[in-house]
């Protein structure tokens, strides 16, 4: 039952999380009352409530004496928050969410690189190149595994800067990276182009070449920028106007 109810709260943090996230209740408005939410959900007090925490918890809404539970303001959202981020994504229509992430990966992801160059234990060097040999050999013919060894490649460099707060940001960029493959790279042919950006990457990190890896990484990153950018405005392009 414990489970259950787990699974439960869940749904409702995913259910009202969206709505928020997506302007369907919008900062300074007051979520649905307990027992509307009860009703409209068919769940109990105590999972409307246990969702409710879970949702302060990421920055969306708080508490006020006479107002009920008000949703804050988007620029004191957790938005590194896994679920953030996810919501975010899911909402982005106009693709400018995608590219304020990009932005962001162009930031931290260059100096990323330049650290576990300088940094990288043999196991860590391993593994990056592991995920590398992953997408090469799953590039051109299965989108989701290349999608997940991409992911990981980015992620094991995060983790080779030995500095932990670089992690948080992994969340970040596999909702970047999922977001914008499925915009540019819809087919399995249009990540084999990626694929060598990545070994430049991958070959400065290895040969502990830090300028090189933080270069290598921000062009990667712009050409990715570029690609969104152009998939972006041909979808504007072909909507009814």
């Amino acid at each position: 039952m414990s489970r259950t109810r787990h699974n439960l709260c869940e749904q409702v943090v995913h259910d009202l999380g969206v709505r928020i996230v997506s302007g369907g209740i919008e900062p300074g408005d007051a979520i649905p009352q307990e027992w509307m939410l009860c009703e409209q959900m068919g769940v109990s007090r105590t999972v409307i409530r246990e969702a409710i925490k879970s949702l302060a918890a990421k920055g969306l809404i708080e508490s006020r004496a006479k107002r009920g539970t008000i949703v804050r303001p988007s620029c004191v959202w957790n938005h590194l928050d896994q679920d953030v981020i996810a919501w975010r994504a899911r909402s982005d229509e106009s693709g400018q969410n995608l590219i304020c992430l990009t932005e962001f990966r162009q930031a931290v992801e260059p100096k990323a690189a330049a650290m576990a160059a300088e940094r990288a234990s043999t196991p860590e060097l391993d593994r990056i190149r592991e995920a590398w040999e992953e997408m090469d050999r799953t590039a051109g013919n299965d989108v989701e595994a290349f999608l997940a060894a991409d992911i990981r490649f980015h992620t094991e460099i995060m983790q080779a800067t030995c500095n932990p707060f670089f992690s948080p940001v992994a969340n970040v960029i596999g909702a970047s990276l999922e977001s914008s493959l499925r915009v540019t790279n819809c087919l399995p042919p249009d990540n084999i182009p990626s694929v060598p950006l990545h070994e430049k990457v991958l070959r400065a990190i290895v040969e502990h070449r830090p300028m090189a890896a933080h270069d290598a990484m921000l062009s990667m990153l712009m050409d990715a920028a570029k690609r969104i950018e152009r998939a972006i405005q041909k979808t504007s392009d072909a909507s009814p106007k």
